[in-house]
């Protein structure tokens, strides 16, 4: 009887797809520049920018390096502290500043943003995954090469709050919009927040929830949320914003 209640927990937990898990922000600007992982099966450091010249040095999926966009489509790369530039890399196989989900139960990873959706991996308890892209309650993750679609983890790992994280971010991001700010010498818009990372966290003390917006190129928004009430407020007008 204990083995099938096991069986039943776990096959349930697939079928509804929850993700259980931790994000870890990016970890912002640092002496040399950005973290950067590899999410190509591999790619080659060059000498110059140019897809022909021949490589000096391959790296693998999931290595990193501190790298300098050059808004060119290359970005500088220093693969140590002491050696200065070390080449150049085509930044579509890199991911710049990445957040990470490490997932804490078995989690299914999807073709596209729906739970009927042909599943494309499982992820297992412990592995850690940087991710490319949020959009709403999904995160778009990169799979050693390839991609797919995992349930964003409950920003209220308490399961006390009154509000459902959806519609908390929702309330931030309208209230963000709201606002008409500049970010990185540009309006903020719908279609410009879409590349943002948005982090969602719940103080079960305070009873407050904490929306991060984060554009990975030093621009951050932060709100509270009242869970009681639905209001939201800005945290440090200006804050990170160039």
């Amino acid at each position: 009887m204990k083995r099938i209640g096991i069986c039943l927990f776990l096959a349930l937990t697939l079928v509804c797809g929850i993700a259980f898990g931790e994000i870890t922000r990016p970890m912002g600007p640092g002496q040399l520049g950005f973290d950067a992982v590899v999410i190509s099966k591999n790619i080659s450091i060059r000498p110059t920018q140019n897809a022909n010249a021949k490589a000096v040095k391959k790296l693998n999926y999931g290595d990193h390096m501190a790298v300098m966009s050059l808004g060119n489509g290359w970005c500088e790369c220093f693969l140590s502290e002491t050696e200065g530039v070390s080449g150049y890399a085509l930044e579509d196989y890199l991911l710049l500043d990445p957040a990470y989900i490490t997932v804490e139960e078995p989690t299914p990873v999807y073709a596209w943003q729906a739970q009927n959706a042909k599943r494309v991996g499982l992820l297992g308890r412990g592995e850690k995954f940087p991710i490319i892209r949020m959009e709403g309650d999904w995160l778009l993750i990169s799979l050693r090469g390839a991609a797919g679609w995992v349930l964003r983890p409950n920003g209220d790992p308490s399961g006390t709050a009154r509000m459902r994280t959806a519609d908390v971010r929702r309330r931030a991001e309208n209230y963000l919009l709201s606002t008409n700010p500049w970010a990185n010498g540009t309006r903020v818009t719908s279609e410009t927040l879409k590349d943002y990372y948005v982090f969602v966290e719940f103080d079960a003390t305070t009873r407050e929830w904490l929306v991060t917006f984060d554009s990975r190129r030093e621009a951050v928004f932060e709100f509270t949320v009242d869970d009681n009430t639905g209001d939201v407020r800005e945290n440090s007008p200006g804050y990170g914003i160039g």
